[in-house]
């Protein structure tokens, strides 16, 4: 029995919250097996894994930054997660939804030089290194430092936040949206292109035609979500890859997310040489939870698309 969008909802959003913390205690279990000089508590190491979880959910206390001056890490990833979020949610709608569009004109008409351009122009961005990418973006259309300067793009340190200024917000994301946007929407327009093409060789494809619904009809409103599921469902499983490929960005386009600060983290910075666990645990936190939310949120659109998931 097929449930309803709403307990559909919330009961992928208990998993998440399972998934979360299943995660962080992961985290917590091997740093503390692999680096146990970083740390001094005597307590079992339940007893460790307890009051660390309990304090993350209860109290959201992530601890003090070992080498960023003893600041909270539960503030910073406050003040760098909207950074965080504007970046990924931007790429991640950007890339699926292009991808579903530009997908669906391939699936349909495949021969088409059209089709044809998009497909090799997909390819480059699934190969292309998303880091050189961003890097050739700047040196091409930066209003600054560009060859080819675009008047409302920004380059590097343009953005700011929403409630500041939305105007440098947009402005400060729109090469950094593109960039991080086209591995995905190469490959959900892949997926779209196949998909659709499978969905028209269907018995229901055939049977809407023989009720003598018009083939525009038809396209709107059996192929195209019928087809686009399996690419939205293709977007949530490469949310990883976008988190990745977004900390690499922050560094490129100077954006002041919480995921930019991994290098330091991990000791590779200044040749410190310490692992700055507050800080990495505060970063595993917000990758983990843009990569469930994104998760949720292809499987809700999945399943309003498809009431058959919902069971």
């Amino acid at each position: 029995m097929a449930l309803s969008i709403s307990s559909f909802v919330l009961r992928r959003a208990v998993r998440v919250l399972v998934v979360l913390a299943s995660v962080l205690a992961l985290t917590f279990l091997i740093f503390h097996v692999l680096k146990p000089e970083l740390f001094h508590d005597p307590r079992p190491m339940a007893v460790q894994l307890w009051a660390f979880l309990k304090g993350v959910f209860l109290h959201f206390d992530l601890g003090r930054s070992w080498t960023q001056g003893h600041r909270r890490v539960s503030s910073m990833v406050l003040d760098g997660l909207p950074a965080d979020l504007s970046l990924f949610a931007g790429g991640i709608v950007l890339g699926t939804a292009g991808g579903v569009a530009c997908g669906a004109v391939c699936g349909l008409r495949p021969r088409s030089l059209v089709s044809r351009a998009l497909e090799g122009v997909a390819t480059v961005a699934i190969c292309a290194p998303v880091y050189w990418v961003g890097l050739m973006a700047i040196f091409l259309f930066a209003p600054d430092i560009g060859s080819l300067p675009i008047p409302f793009v920004g380059g590097q340190g343009v953005y700011q936040p929403l409630t500041k200024d939305p105007l440098h917000w947009l402005q400060g994301l729109v090469l950094p949206w593109i960039v991080l946007a086209a591995p995905l929407w190469g490959m959900c327009l892949r997926m779209m292109r196949i998909s659709i093409g499978e969905a028209l060789e269907q018995d229901f494809m055939r049977t809407a035609a023989g009720k003598g619904l018009r083939p525009r009809t038809i396209l709107r409103r059996h192929a195209v979500p019928a087809g686009a599921a399996p690419a939205i469902s293709l977007a949530g499983v490469q949310s990883v890859m976008v988190v990745s490929n977004a900390l690499l960005l922050e560094r490129v386009f100077n954006i002041p997310g919480i995921l930019r600060m991994t290098t330091e983290s991990m000791g590779s910075v200044e040749g410190h040489g310490t692992v700055d666990y507050p800080l990495l645990i505060g970063i595993v936190l917000v990758g983990t939870l843009l990569i469930v939310a994104a998760n949720l949120a292809a499987d809700t659109v999945q399943a309003w698309l498809d009431p058959r998931v919902r069971t």
